[in-house]
């Protein structure tokens, strides 16, 4: 009768060993699948850092761009060549001072 117990045991222990190798070969593929995964997760970073930085040089670039285009000396230019503007003279200069609101006046017989 004890004979019969090794017996089962092995045939049994025999499943549990092959099943644990299966499960550790298992395991280290899913590790080794993950670190690949992070891996291609780094490089796609890295990719999108160095689209970032461009981006941000072009942003600074097109910000620098916009203040020259407004600048007081660009808009009197294109005033003049393309507008057909002129510089005022001295007798076109009118000086307007200014004055109180209107509102509500009060009337006293004082």
């Amino acid at each position: 009768m004890i004979a019969r117990r090794a017996r089962n045991n092995t045939k049994g222990g025999t499943f549990v060993k092959a099943g644990f190798f299966i499960y550790i070969g298992i395991s280290l593929l899913a590790i080794v699948w993950l670190k690949a995964a992070v891996v291609n997760l780094e490089y796609e970073i890295g990719k999108l850092d160095r689209l970032r930085g461009d981006l941000v040089s072009e942003r600074e670039m097109a910000v620098v761009q916009r203040a020259n285009f407004y600048s007081m000396g660009n808009v009197e230019n294109v005033a003049i060549s393309r507008l057909g503007m002129s510089n005022p003279e001295r007798d076109n200069i009118f000086f307007v001072s200014r004055t109180s609101a209107a509102g509500p006046r009060t009337a006293s017989l004082k």
